[in-house]
């Protein structure tokens, strides 16, 4: 992760993707969202979708989890 965010911040000039604000971000994930994502991950009603597939690939997944 780090070093995808340290490329970014290359190629976008992001002045918000320093090392610490990286870390802070990171540690603020592992405390208020993991859980909630391990939470609901427990039920029978949760799917995982890979958020880097293509568009079109992500809407064919929604479609296919909410029968459509």
């Amino acid at each position: 992760i780090i070093k995808r965010i340290e490329k970014r911040k290359t190629l976008e000039k992001r002045s918000d993707d320093e090392f610490d604000t990286i870390i802070k971000r990171y540690d603020t994930y592992m405390e208020t969202t993991k859980p909630v994502l391990e939470f609901y991950s427990e039920k029978s009603n949760f799917y995982e979708i890979d958020g880097t597939l293509e568009i079109n690939e992500i809407t064919v997944k929604i479609d296919a989890f909410l029968n459509v």
